[in-house]
């Protein structure tokens, strides 16, 4: 399943530096909201999992509904945690490595990994010049603001983050159109409320919207010994 590819992701990321413990360097204030908060620091200290739905919709077809989960441990040093992902069920599951020692929300990363490699796919480009794109796109182009969300029945402060990294780029084709957008709150376990991708339709394909959505948290029995 290629664990190599997304162990190369982490290790490029900014959100290696958590894990690491290095000092961040001229980061931009998206990098910082995404990959060098600690969104797992409000968490329970007790073994947890985290939920969230997946569905993709593409005009002309069914609807795809999926499930993502990532096993958090208990807090280790300065509060880091081991993160197991489920990335995906059935023929569409990825086979990720653990996030070890992360203080952060490794779900960013694992989905970006996810769409850098079908774009890589879908266009026989490199799967390293998209997920390049992509970081340089919140480096260098990220849009942010405020907004609010409905969340566990109230409104709460939430920001949301988004990214065109394909603009004007002929190899990557359709998704020199396609956006992502990240909403982060800190009233969310884990901190990410939803990761949004969008693709116009052209000539011979419909549009699609990718959505991952957090659903909740479930206590996990702690290990004995």
């Amino acid at each position: 399943m290629r664990r190599r590819n997304v162990t190369a992701m982490i290790a490029a990321a900014p959100l290696a530096r958590i894990a690491r413990a290095e000092a961040p360097v001229s980061l931009s204030p998206a990098e910082v909201l995404l990959f060098e908060t600690p969104h797992l620091a409000a968490l329970p200290p007790a073994p947890l999992r985290l939920d969230y739905a997946f569905r993709r919709e593409e005009a002309g077809k069914e609807p795809v509904e999926d499930s993502i989960r990532l096993l958090i441990g208990a807090p280790g040093a300065e509060g880091r945690r081991d993160v197991h992902p489920e990335f995906l069920t059935g023929p569409r599951a990825l086979s990720y490595p653990p996030a070890q020692g992360f203080r952060g929300n490794p779900l960013l990363l694992f989905a970006l990994d996810r769409d850098a490699r079908e774009m890589s796919a879908a266009t026989g480009g490199s799967m390293v010049w998209f997920r390049n794109r992509i970081r340089r796109a919140f480096a260098e182009a990220a849009e942010l603001h405020a907004t609010e969300i409905v969340f566990d029945g109230r409104r709460v402060a939430a920001t949301e983050i988004a990214i065109a990294p394909f603009g004007g780029e002929p190899r990557a084709r359709r998704y020199q159109a396609r956006r992502f957008e990240f909403v982060l709150s800190e009233a969310v376990p884990g901190g990410v409320h939803t990761i949004r991708t969008t693709l116009p339709a052209v000539a011979d394909a419909g549009a699609v919207v990718e959505r991952i959505v957090f659903t909740g948290v479930t206590p996990l029995p702690e290990r004995a010994g």
